[in-house]
């Protein structure tokens, strides 16, 4: 697997496998939503997010399963985002690989930037949407 800069490596635990004694779905989704916020500190994200008072909110998810995977396997995260027509909204698209570089769950989720402050959605800063662009661009 291909280490990039809008990726991570996350080693899967008894914490993420279900009675079925594969990861979960709920398992999935940790390990995208650790992902997530790593990769923003990757790639400048968190710091840009803390300095404007804005991050990113999710308004729905969709997982779409397409291989098992086990305890103790190591998988690897993609983040991509897509900016929409109406800047202040994105389409963020979490996928998880297995050894094999095989996608085996693809996590969508609507959402947008939110002011921390007014509580609102906003259009990103310019420093912030130039960050989506060149690191977590398809």
């Amino acid at each position: 697997m291909e280490r990039k800069l809008n990726s991570v490596f996350v080693k899967l635990t008894n914490d993420h496998v279900d009675r079925n004694g594969h990861v979960s779905e709920v398992g999935y989704l940790t390990v995208a939503n650790f992902a997530y916020w790593k990769i923003c500190d990757q790639v400048g994200l968190l710091k840009l997010y803390n300095q404007h008072k804005i991050s990113g909110i999710v308004f729905d998810t969709h997982m779409e399963f397409r291989k098992e995977v086990f305890e103790g396997e190591e998988v690897m995260i993609n983040l991509i985002f897509t900016i929409t027509d109406d800047i202040r909204k994105i389409v963020r698209r979490l996928d998880i690989y297995d050894r094999e570089n095989y996608l085996v769950v693809r996590v969508t989720s609507n959402g947008a930037f939110l002011d921390l402050e007014k509580r609102k959605i906003v259009e990103p800063p310019k420093q912030i949407l130039n960050a989506c662009l060149k690191y977590l661009r398809d």
